[in-house]
């Protein structure tokens, strides 16, 4: 990785560029979409390393490739850049409730996408109330408490997955969905919300037919 860094940077000095510069850029705009995962050319302070990533994209894929992770792209007006791994990790470290409100969310996007209820960002503007509702019809358990619910927004806010609008009180705000939503969470995922409020929902009525007949005895 050092010598096609070097190899870029003494390219550029030899264009008539700023090579030191250059290496300084590169360096940020690969910590910038590490610690993003996704990046959106229309973001504050994001363009410049969008733009440097794709202008040198095979430095980037080579980069990140030899940390097992491959860099993807949305539609042409997703405006996005993202980095998702080459390979599965054996064990997902997301607790329950995170894992539900991530497939929440992304279902809630494919359906409102297929509606066409998208905006010019290709994202899908819903009411926090809305989701949370959602969340207990489709998971048939109790939301979040409201603490615990923005410390998992905010880490999804983290990973460029939705945006955030406050409206002055901690239970009343606004998301914002992202397209790197269906790149996260792929339509192999989002079943297992299905398949798992069906375990939940067997698992219940067995508990209930338990107890109805250790009542009759």
């Amino acid at each position: 990785m050092l010598k096609d860094l070097e190899k870029l940077v003494d390219e550029c000095d030899s264009g008539g560029g700023d090579g030191e510069r250059l290496e300084i850029e590169l360096r940020q705009a690969a910590q910038n979409l590490w610690r993003a995962q996704f990046l959106y050319r229309n973001d504050f302070g994001s363009k410049g390393s969008y733009d440097l990533i794709l202008q040198h994209r095979a430095y980037f894929e080579n980069l990140f490739g030899a940390l097992g992770y491959r860099i993807v792209g949305g539609r042409p007006n997703d405006h996005l850049l993202g980095l998702l791994a080459t390979e599965l990790p054996a064990r997902q470290t997301m607790k329950l409730d995170e894992s539900l409100l991530l497939l929440v969310l992304r279902l809630y996007y494919e359906e409102s996408f297929k509606r066409y209820e998208i905006n010019d960002d290709a994202e899908i503007e819903v009411d926090g109330e809305t989701i949370l509702q959602v969340y207990e019809d489709r998971t048939r358990r109790p939301r979040p408490p409201v603490t615990r619910l923005h410390d998992i927004l905010t880490g999804f806010r983290q990973r460029g997955l939705i945006r955030i609008e406050d409206q002055g009180d901690s239970r009343t705000f606004k998301l914002y969905l992202r397209p790197a939503l269906p790149m996260v969470v792929g339509e192999d995922t989002l079943r297992s919300l299905d398949e798992f409020v069906a375990k939940s929902a067997t698992a219940r009525n067995d508990a209930g037919g338990d107890a109805d007949r250790s009542e009759s005895t």
